[in-house]
């Protein structure tokens, strides 16, 4: 056996017996993409108290904290943070591990996280977030959809029409956590940016940690890096990202509507009759 395999079995080991002991002090940023993530997670690793971790600096292909990160985490009284948007399907590991830790999962009306995905343009391919993602994301949501999700081709279906799907039903997979026994802090990524401070101490509240005024100055505090996406850590909120709808035309409204009208209705997001509305 070589040292790499008893390295993760040993991990395995600690993990099955300590990590559920210690997952109170964790808390995950799940929820779709292009919805505010990055900024959440930004925001919160300047609270003195919390660690915020992406996803992208684990080196290992399945990306959670071992037993000894949280524990270490607890006897400092820390809080470990971490946005794994990729991973929020593995429902059956989390349970298992981490049924203590809290979820917070932003939530961005469709139109704009839409617009924001097809914006999101990979410098190499030329393709943009969705051509890239999309059907991926799609099939790791299909086992807790079968019968509405397998139903389509994702081969056939146009750009929007996947984005759509994948916003809808990434955004409806909260009653799966919730279901399971985690409690799941829902919040609007529009008050975010407009009402940044009342969202930030509901948060701090779910989440059962003092408010610290670092929060609404993350972007001094912060040290200067980019986050995928294009997030700069340096850069204050930007108010006027609410309802940017670059490259979206009246057919693309349309569609938005027709696949995500009734959990757009679930967040209480308006439905536009066209593009012009916003």
């Amino acid at each position: 056996m070589n040292e790499e395999i008893k390295y993760h079995l040993r991990n395995l080991v600690t993990l099955r017996t300590f990590a559920p002991r210690f997952s109170g002090n964790l808390f995950f940023i799940f929820g779709c993409q292009r919805s505010g993530t990055n900024l959440l997670l930004s925001i919160l690793n300047a609270h003195p108290q919390i660690h915020s971790i992406d996803e992208s600096e684990f080196p290992s292909p399945y990306p959670f904290p071992s037993a000894q990160r949280l524990m270490l985490a607890k006897l400092k009284k820390e809080y470990l943070c971490l946005k794994m948007l990729e991973h929020s399907n593995k429902l059956d590991f989390l349970k298992k591990f981490y049924l203590k830790a809290k979820i917070v999962w932003p939530v961005r009306n469709p139109y704009s996280a839409i617009a924001s995905m097809l914006n999101l343009v990979n410098s190499r391919s030329r393709t943009n977030w969705i051509e890239r993602c999309a059907k991926t994301e799609i099939e790791r949501l299909k086992p807790f959809y079968p019968e509405t999700l397998g139903q389509y081709d994702l081969d056939k279906l146009s750009t929007i029409e996947l984005g759509a799907i994948y916003w809808s039903y990434k955004n409806s997979y909260t009653k799966f956590m919730e279901d399971s026994g985690f409690s799941v802090f829902k919040l609007s990524y529009e008050n975010l940016i407009t009402n940044p401070r009342e969202t930030l101490e509901d948060i701090v509240n779910f989440l059962e940690i003092e408010w610290h005024d670092n929060l609404l100055n993350f972007h001094e505090v912060n040290p200067s890096k980019s986050l995928a996406g294009g997030t700069r850590t340096y850069r204050p909120i930007n108010p006027t990202k609410t309802n940017s709808l670059k490259g979206l035309n009246e057919q693309d409204v349309e569609t938005i509507n027709q696949i995500c009208q009734s959990v757009m209705q679930d967040y209480n997001y308006p439905i536009l009759d066209k593009l012009s509305s916003n």
